[in-house]
């Protein structure tokens, strides 16, 4: 299993076959029971450990289980008495890979056509192009936007994620992670600083969080400029002495 090939194939994926927080979170944290085994194709992880690491509920386990079986994205297979199940990962970019050879494939070996065809096919091109212009940009993952602009993702921070989107919103998340990165603060922590901040005044909503940024600077600029007054006034009344 190639990791960041696997991770990278995963978040492709969500864009057109997308999952829950829930079934997102079991996933990394199979990932990791499966990095622990040395990639093993398949792999045997207990309810109880598998509870530990997403810190789902047992039903929470299940559906998000069932949820990513039937979604393609892995294989289960239950056992007799007290044996832990069987898991497989499918490894996504295996597939992604073999779809793109196929498409350069049958680049390569498509004749050049007569000129007629050529002109429907650029119409068409053009048709698609107006056609994708019109369609909205698939909503951040805020997963993926962490692997992509702070670090690497392991479960422990992939299950805080997942419990803030719950708790807040994807978008608010995410806006504290852009906050962090342009404050030069690539840590977790950090985010959940501001989401907690934003939490207690009861912030919402991405343009909520958008004023109380703009207030917070407010606020320290005028009290830069207070403290910059006081330190004058001092030294004025120290010379008038």
């Amino acid at each position: 299993m190639n990791y960041i090939k696997a991770i990278n194939a995963f978040y492709d994926h969500q864009e057109f076959n997308p999952l829950t927080s829930a079934a997102i979170n079991l996933w990394h944290s199979l990932m990791h029971v499966n990095n622990k085994s040395r990639w093993k194709k398949e792999f045997s992880a207990s309810m109880t450990v598998l509870c530990l690491k997403s810190n789902l509920s047992e039903s929470g386990i299940r559906k998000a289980r069932k949820e990513l079986v039937e979604k393609g994205y892995m294989t289960f297979t239950s056992r007799p008495g007290n044996q832990a199940p069987i898991y497989r990962i499918l490894p996504l970019y295996e597939e992604m890979d073999s779809e793109s050879d196929s498409v350069e494939e049958n680049n390569g070996g498509k004749s050049n056509g007569s000129d007629t065809g050529k002109s429907n096919t650029l119409s068409k091109q053009n048709e698609t192009k107006e056609k994708e212009a019109v369609v909205e940009k698939p909503a951040e993952n805020p997963h993926r936007f962490y692997e992509n602009n702070i670090g690497t993702l392991s479960p422990f921070i992939a299950e805080k994620i997942t419990q803030w989107c719950e708790e807040m919103s994807d978008e608010l998340v995410i806006q504290s992670m852009k906050l962090a990165v342009e404050s030069n603060k690539p840590f977790f922590s950090y985010c959940e600083g501001i989401l907690k901040q934003w939490q207690q005044t009861g912030v919402r909503t991405l343009s909520g969080a958008e004023r109380a940024q703009e207030a917070h600077k407010k606020k320290r600029t005028t009290s830069k400029h207070v403290k910059n007054k006081s330190v004058f006034d001092k030294l004025r009344e120290e010379d008038q002495v």
